[in-house]
């Protein structure tokens, strides 16, 4: 075991070039997808001939209280064409009494934009038209002011089980998919390994060794997830300290959930290297199913997503489904043990089958 071990970390230390690829495509894909998921939706105002200045500064600042989109002020010019050239949805129009939404396409953040600004308006102006009728409008003005600041009631939203209510966090759902995805093609060419020795002769070479062949496997096996394992530690590493990731205080827990969802990974590369017979055939297969696997897990979108009860059957087949349930389990909700249960079983189970067909496989098909 030792003597494989220090073979392919030889082999690792002439060609760092695939691990060190995969950790960078991993930061790469969650900086381009991921950094900006939860953030707000960026919509610009501009106003039209006969609106001042402060009026504009107070509409802003209604338009920017409680909203899930962020309204700024920016040249008209600039903001007609990004939305005409698609790089922004909509834009908001400021009238003198009334606004207008500009949009290129009819989508559904147009609606949801609308529907926002529309609501803003109508209570804006309802209270106006209110305080005109009044007797002192300044008085009524400032009095409903006082009253919207504290209302008698209050509206506090709590999980089924009275916990407090957790936004969910797509930047860390997208950091543990890409992660994930990303470690399958790491520990996948790391199992390759054992298909090129198995044809060029080697694999029997060493059985007349006194390596003995459990040795050879735990050798190869062990450190496949070795570098996967610490492949997504590294990003973890970067994102929990220098993009300041809530990745949360349970970082011991999630290292658990990582060793065996990658001792899962291997299982599954060992079940495509005993279904496959030269390494080429292995090249050619596993880099096009793999992909697959985060698309019907539900690695790049957000929870409910998917729908398709097929689907949603067939992605129980695979441990990205179960760890990215288990992750963000410890690192958003903070669950306990008994609800880690169910993920950290079913990924075991998978292993052990993976692995038990994989290398039966390839006992039968390599002898």
């Amino acid at each position: 075991m030792l003597a494989v071990w220090y073979s392919q970390l030889t082999k690792e230390r002439r060609y760092p070039l695939l691990t060190l690829s995969f950790i960078g495509l991993s930061v790469l894909a969650v900086v381009i997808f991921g950094l900006g998921a939860d953030g707000r939706m960026k919509v610009g105002v501009f106003a039209s001939e006969g609106v001042e200045a402060a009026e504009v500064s107070s509409w802003l600042a209604q338009l920017n209280e409680n909203s899930p989109f962020d309204f700024e002020t920016r040249d008209e010019g600039i903001i007609r064409r990004e939305v005409a050239e698609g790089r922004a949805t909509a834009a908001v129009m400021l009238l003198p009494g009334g606004y207008r939404i500009v949009a290129a396409v009819d989508d559904y953040n147009v609606d949801l934009i609308e529907n926002h600004v529309r609501g803003v308006f109508e209570r804006e102006l309802a209270l106006q038209a209110a305080a005109e009728r009044a007797g002192d409008p300044a008085a009524f003005d400032r009095r409903v002011r006082e009253l919207l600041a504290g209302p008698a009631f209050t509206l506090e939203t709590r999980t089924p089980g009275g916990g407090e209510f957790v936004p969910y966090d797509m930047r860390l759902h997208l950091m543990f998919g890409f992660s994930m995805f990303l470690v399958l093609f790491t520990i996948g060419f790391k199992i390759l390994a054992i298909n090129l020795e198995k044809t060029s002769g080697i694999w029997n070479r060493m059985i007349l060794s006194p390596t003995r062949k459990t040795g050879m496997y735990m050798g190869h096996l062990t450190y496949a997830a070795g570098v996967g394992f610490f492949q997504m530690l590294v990003v973890y590493v970067i994102f929990l300290f220098v993009f300041d990731f809530p990745i949360g205080g349970r970082f011991g827990e999630l290292l658990l959930v990582n060793a065996l969802y990658v001792a899962a990974a291997v299982a599954i590369a060992m079940l495509f290297s005993g279904l496959t017979r030269p390494p080429e055939q292995f090249k050619m297969i596993y880099p096009t199913v793999v992909p697959i696997m985060p698309l019907i897990s539900g690695a790049y979108m957000p929870p409910g997503t998917i729908t398709n009860e097929f689907l949603v059957t067939l992605a129980q087949l695979f441990p990205l489904t179960h760890a990215m349930d288990a992750f963000m389990g410890i690192a958003l909700y903070d669950v306990g043990w008994s609800e880690l249960f169910a993920p950290l079983a079913k990924m075991l189970l998978i292993t052990v089958v993976c692995m038990g067909v994989g290398i039966n496989l390839v006992e039968r098909g390599r002898n």
